[in-house]
């Protein structure tokens, strides 16, 4: 079993930031219908998402985020060792992108950075790759940074997910302090890989046909487009979550009633339902954040404790039990004590790195 133990490591700050661009559900109703638009809404519970500005990249949410963190933590950009950016739509395929978050946050040549490619899970994973790393070296700070533009990926005319997927940048801050335990536990799927899939532009199969066909589910795409198996996904997602985080409360001898708030993915209200109904939590210890934001991928977790507490000044701290799931297959749980003061409003930024465009004959 993938379950680890971090010793003396804690969330010191969360900021997350959404592209200045909302979109709301009903102005997909001269391209869908009206009645589509209201059945998509009522079953995913999705009234408005967040999407990038056509020049505005993951990296560049992920970058607003943590400045808007350093605008409040006191913590000497110098002190940080550790980074970590977890994401899936990198501003090029090669180099990395945490290599240019680390320019462009100022980190020190001291700083190891890191790429996680991961999306729904992406907080959880990212979260415990941070922490091993800072386990086993010297520096006191760590970032781990999340940023996803889904909604670049998707076909305009694929009713549905073009609703459904929201863009955001994700910051936390991690310190070694005290002796607090963060447990995590993590798995993962690969037989399952097609449940969620874009085919084209990897190194598998780099430059495909653009051809339009019908999938399985009936809707015309191209290999170019993000696929998803809604069926195989809500079953993962309402049998193998649950059963995850039911592993969880029993490897560290907790109920739902030991935790303040339980923060899941949100990828959509109905499953939200069903796995707090699985995993026996109070509908009150589980906030929604998906209605108006979407379905923002690893950004999700964060997204949601800033939604619930950067407008609070004295909520204290609360144990928060965390879970992210989604494509790979790959989910985990994890938990961790956090000061709701160290959480921020969530943002909205315009910023585009512009500096990173690169012109023909130019370099």
């Amino acid at each position: 079993m993938a379950f680890f133990l971090n010793h003396g490591i804690k969330i010191a700050g969360i900021a997350t930031a959404v592209p200045d661009n909302p979109v709301p559900v009903e102005s997909f109703t001269d391209r869908f219908g009206e009645e589509a638009v209201k059945r998509f809404s009522e079953g995913t519970g999705i009234r408005s998402i967040y999407n990038a500005l056509p020049d505005q990249t993951a990296s560049d949410l992920a970058c607003a985020a943590a400045e808007e963190l350093f605008s409040h933590e006191p913590v000497d950009r110098e002190q940080i060792g550790v980074m970590v950016f977890v994401t899936q739509s990198p501003d090029y395929r090669r180099p990395s992108s945490a290599c240019i978050l680390q320019k462009r946050l100022a980190l020190p040549m001291d700083c190891a950075c890191v790429e996680v490619e991961l999306g729904c899970s992406g907080f959880v994973y990212g979260l415990q790759t941070a922490m091993s790393m800072m386990a086993s070296c010297e520096t006191e700070y760590g970032l781990l940074l999340i940023g996803e533009t889904a909604s670049k990926l998707v076909d305009p005319m694929d009713k549905s997910i073009v609703m459904m997927y929201g863009d955001a940048g994700a910051a936390i801050l991690l310190k070694k302090e005290g002796k607090e335990i963060v447990s995590t536990l993590l798995k993962s799927d690969g037989s399952r890989y097609k449940a969620i899939v874009l085919p084209a532009g990897g190194f598998r199969d780099m430059n495909p046909g653009h051809e339009r066909f019908v999938c399985s589910d009936g809707i015309e795409r191209s290999l170019y487009d993000i696929f998803m198996d809604g069926t195989s996904v809500f079953s993962f997602s309402i049998s193998d979550v649950p059963q995850t985080i039911r592993e969880y409360y029993a490897k560290t001898g907790t109920t739902a009633d030991d935790y303040d708030v339980i923060v899941l993915h949100q990828a959509n209200q109905y499953i939200l339902k069903q796995v707090v109904k699985r995993i026996k939590a109070p509908a009150e210890k589980v906030p929604i954040s998906i209605d108006r934001f979407g379905n923002t991928g690893g950004i999700s977790i964060p997204l949601t404790l800033c939604d619930r507490y950067g407008e609070i000044s004295d909520a204290g701290t609360v144990k928060a039990l965390m879970s992210g799931f989604g494509i790979g297959l790959s989910w985990g749980v994890t938990a961790a004590r956090i000061d709701t003061a160290a959480v921020y409003p969530i943002i909205k930024t315009d910023h585009c790195y512009m500096e990173g465009r690169f012109e023909p004959g130019k370099y």
